[in-house]
């Protein structure tokens, strides 16, 4: 069976059986938690006390607790990722298994805070390493190479140099590919 929070993909066998495990929580429980989850996917902090005492209150062993975590995680990072609806994502929940009060805490948790889940997702998505300059070295004219040196910008703020060697025809293809990519990426 396909599922629209998924990406109309299966549902991982792993997620089958946290379901299961959070069908053992209240639904006071679950949106609690679940509000801690997507207060972690939206800001970058886990209340890890928080969640460790939702857990111990409902008697669920450490690893069960990380698990229901990542569960949620997955559930409100693919539905917002997907654009599913809260009604699709309710439906889709109830479909494997969760209870109606579960799945309706959590498709209201997604309502709410899946604007925040999506900026965050984002901010977050196509980081690698910056390009900051393009140099042609001189070379000598006999040779039917150039150096380029390229320098990237690392996200931690460093920046790493690399030289290659390409042929001189293909330099200009090179910085043409260059600009062309860098003002892809700059409309996205």
């Amino acid at each position: 069976m396909k599922f629209r929070f998924l990406g109309d993909g299966d549902c991982p066998d792993w997620l089958l059986a946290e379901i299961n495990t959070l069908s053992r929580l209240t639904s006071i429980k679950i949106k609690i938690l679940g509000q801690t989850v997507a207060k972690y996917l939206a800001e970058g902090e886990l209340d890890e006390e928080k969640i460790k005492k939702i857990t111990q209150d409902a008697k669920v062993e450490l690893d069960d607790a990380k698990a229901m975590v990542a569960a949620l995680e997955l559930i409100f990072a693919s539905s917002a990722r997907y654009g599913v609806s809260a009604a699709d994502l309710s439906s889709e929940l109830q479909q494997l298994g969760l209870p109606r009060e579960h799945s309706a805490a959590i498709a209201r948790l997604h309502t709410d805070h899946c604007p925040q889940i999506t900026v965050a997702l984002s901010a977050q998505s196509l980081r690698v390493s910056r390009l900051s300059s393009v140099e042609v070295l001189p070379c000598d004219n006999t040779s039917p190479f150039s150096m380029v040196s390229l320098k990237l910008k690392k996200l931690d703020g460093s920046e790493e140099s690399s030289t290659i060697n390409i042929s001189k025809d293909d330099v200009q293809v090179l910085l043409a590919e260059l600009r062309r990519a860098k003002s892809l990426m700059e409309n996205l």
